[in-house]
């Protein structure tokens, strides 16, 4: 009868023949959980849309017009009241193709917060889930977060899209941290 030359693993876990298991950093970890984070705060965002409907868009008119009339094209000094009292009926209607612009962006926002969360998939570092999010997050940041972002939201939408860009962003450069590549490296070895 023979016995290893060593203790068994106290943790149950089967080791590799010649070689150790390879430890996921925490660069991967920060990867994942950034873009899992950037998904969820892109989502988040669009469902914001969605719930609000009229009235969000409303009040994202009213910001516009109160905050910086010269940007939607009227003169210093207008306010949202102004242009509501001036206009009567084709108020809701400016704020009804408002609401159809907005759920637009909100449905691009949803989709990229999926393709996102399938980018999961690269808890193993592959190379094409790091290249989906990267592209995901480039596309996502030019479209549609900017435009939410450049528009006066109300807060609760602001803070949603920003933290999707500034995150989807942080997400992106964790993907192709050193750590990231060396962790690749070492699951192809083994």
């Amino acid at each position: 009868m023979s016995y290893p030359q060593t203790a068994p693993r106290q943790d149950g876990a089967v080791p590799h023949p010649g070689a150790a298991p390879a430890k996921k950093p925490g660069a991967v970890v920060a990867m994942l959980v950034l873009t899992a984070l950037a998904a969820l705060s892109g989502a988040l965002g669009a469902l914001l849309v969605y719930a609000g409907g009229k009235d969000l868009a409303d009040e994202n008119i009213r910001n516009a017009v109160d905050n910086n009339p010269e940007t939607v094209g009227l003169p210093a000094g207008t306010t949202a009241a102004d242009i509501k009292a001036m206009s009567g009926p084709m108020w809701d209607e400016v704020i009804s193709d408002w609401q159809s612009t907005m759920s637009s962006r909100a449905h691009i926002a949803m989709f990229f917060a999926v393709v996102l969360l399938l980018a999961l998939a690269a808890r193993r570092c592959a190379i094409w889930p790091r290249v989906l999010i990267t592209l995901t997050v480039l596309i996502w940041f030019m479209f549609p977060h900017a435009l939410v972002l450049r528009d006066d939201p109300p807060n609760s939408l602001f803070l949603a899209s920003m933290a999707a860009v500034l995150v989807g962003f942080a997400a992106l450069v964790a993907c192709w941290l050193p750590g990231v590549n060396r962790y690749r490296k070492e699951l192809r070895a083994h």
